[in-house]
């Protein structure tokens, strides 16, 4: 029972501190976060911090490398025919996934600090469908392939990232439907 009580606590502090440290992101400069800010903020003292976390640079690290793998197991799901026939099933996994904990991603992707994030998901996005993906590979040599994979890889997350900021009145499920109507209605490259 003592075990059990130890391992929600840890996942509670590090719960703590990546919110922190989020939050702090919306404030101020990401090189500027100390370690005092993000154990003021979390209400927790330095031990437990530097029981989860070496440094700054460390939280910022483990919520990429979160983000990343999840982002990699959706595309792990990804097969090119039925996701270009109908993506809404992913695209509504995704939607699933963010509105599990709805408000750290808000703070996160409306950060200053979240350009890198963004520019790493595009990267992480475009090289899957180049190199991991199970379409043909006629078909990756194209330009148009290469073209079309970075234009949905930024225009899906731009999308996302508007609505982050409230300047989109649409319910999540709205803004899938019609991400994935748009990539259906392209999808005439990938189904050749």
């Amino acid at each position: 029972m003592k075990e059990k009580a130890e391992y929600r606590s840890a996942i509670r502090s590090r719960k703590l501190i990546r919110n922190a440290f989020v939050e702090l992101m919306e404030e101020k400069d990401l090189k500027k976060i100390t370690v005092t800010d993000i154990v003021n903020r979390a209400d927790i003292n330095r031990g437990t911090f530097y029981a989860h976390y070496q440094d700054t640079r460390a939280v910022i690290e483990q919520i990429g490398n979160e983000l990343i793998t999840k982002m990699l197991e959706f595309l792990g799901e990804f097969k090119y025919r039925n996701f270009f026939q109908n993506p809404l099933p992913l695209l509504l996994k995704l939607s699933r996934w963010l509105e599990e904990d709805l408000e750290f991603y808000r703070k996160l992707i409306n950060s200053d600090g979240a350009e890198q994030f963004i520019v790493k998901f595009k990267k992480i996005f475009v090289n899957y469908t180049k190199t991991d993906s199970d379409i043909p590979e006629n078909i990756k040599r194209t330009p148009e392939f290469l073209i079309r994979s970075h234009f949905f890889a930024g225009g899906i997350i731009n999308i996302f990232q508007v609505w982050f900021r409230n300047e989109m009145d649409y319910s999540l499920d709205e803004i899938c439907i019609e991400i994935s109507n748009i990539i259906k209605s392209d999808s005439d490259l990938f189904l050749n």
